[in-house]
């Protein structure tokens, strides 16, 4: 052994006592792979030490139940009872004050914890539709002048579930308009970019794989648009409540005029703008929706030269028209032909429906 192990061997012997030198791993005291491990009559007697301790805590733990058991022998305890399984009639002394409350709670009333007793008088229920409050409409005849009233109540959504409704039927028109047909190729779509430009390397340029990748001019594009459908559901129920509660909400700016038949002999814009100015409306500063029942050639023909003037029937209303108008001009035909189609039935009509089912009976 040399000077250096000398050295290190008394180290170690003053920090873990006699060792024994090997040569397995790197020494914690030196750079060389060598390590210091306990001698076997170290590991004898410490393993030796560690019986005598645990025989001597087992006599101590020993003495100390019997002890206890000495004590707890002259006490005498009642045996344990095994009997049924308690009902939850025989806990409800365990209930807090709460608890009671709620339960006698429910037996007089039926109502859990949180319900409150529902007023048959009041509909909570958002989905229904409701019979709008009526309107009266003036009736003004070709040259202008008041001749009578019209009354429009349709059968509209409820005021909190409005707004949502109509924009959902708004939205399911004009997704419906959209043809999507925008379609744009993707790198492996563009004809061409089968060989690679230059070699990987030694070009000082970006390594690139393709003339055609989108980073160059002629490539494809990255998440380009492709073909696709962009109509929505809708119930037919839900865009006729829709429907309604856009011409109700009008109803101010509607205007009923008398049926236009016979009025215009010949198909000329003067005589229909003259027409619109004589009931108080502007076609040149307003937007205006005139609205006719039947196939009236002449107000059509004289109407479609008119920019800021759309026509249509009843039975083929758009959403974008009546929200879009600033004037609704209705004909008295047609203002009935919209109460029957988005107007709640009263109740004069059933009535009248069976007294004419039993008059042939009767007969």
């Amino acid at each position: 052994m040399n000077r250096k192990n000398k050295k290190l061997a008394a180290r170690a012997q003053k920090l873990g006592g006699p060792l024994m030198y090997t040569t397995s791993s790197y020494h914690a005291f030196g750079k060389e792979r060598r390590t210091w491990t306990n001698s076997v009559g170290t590991l004898v007697v410490a393993v030796v030490a560690g019986a005598c301790f645990g025989l001597l805590i087992a006599s101590v733990s020993g003495s100390v139940n019997l002890g206890i058991g000495a004590v707890t022998s002259t006490r005498s305890f009642p045996p344990a009872v095994v009997g049924p399984r308690q009902t939850p009639s025989s806990l409800v002394g365990f209930a807090s004050r709460q608890q009671r409350e709620a339960i006698e709670r429910f037996k007089e009333t039926g109502l859990r914890p949180g319900e409150k007793i529902k007023d048959p008088q009041e509909d909570t229920r958002t989905g229904r539709s409701i019979v709008a409050d009526p309107v009266s409409i003036d009736v003004k005849d070709f040259d202008g002048k008041v001749i009578g009233s019209e009354d429009l109540a349709l059968k509209v959504a409820r005021p909190e579930s409005a707004r949502g409704l109509v924009h959902r039927y708004l939205m399911y028109a004009q997704n419906a308009l959209r043809a999507g047909t925008a379609s744009t190729k993707t790198r492996s779509e563009v004809r061409g970019g089968g060989k690679k430009p230059y070699q990987q390397k030694k070009t000082g340029n970006a390594r690139q794989g393709s003339r055609r990748t989108p980073l160059r001019p002629g490539g494809g594009v990255i998440f380009g648009p492709k073909p696709r459908d962009f109509s929505v559901d809708m119930n037919q129920k839900e865009r006729r409540i829709a429907m309604a509660t856009a011409f109700q909400s009008a109803s101010p700016d509607v205007v009923v005029v008398e049926n236009l038949d016979g009025k215009f002999d010949s198909p000329k814009t003067k005589n229909m703008v003259e027409f619109l100015d004589r009931v108080g409306l502007k076609p040149s500063e307003e937007k205006v929706l005139l609205v006719i029942e039947g196939a009236k050639r002449n107000a059509l023909l004289s109407a479609r030269n008119i920019d800021r003037l759309k026509i249509n029937k009843p039975n083929s209303l758009k959403i974008t028209d009546v929200l879009g108008a600033d004037k609704i001009v209705v004909e008295q035909g047609a203002l009935n032909s919209i109460k029957s189609i988005f107007g709640a039935a009263t109740a004069s009509e059933p009535e009248a429906a069976q007294e004419e089912e039993a008059a042939p009976a009767a007969a």
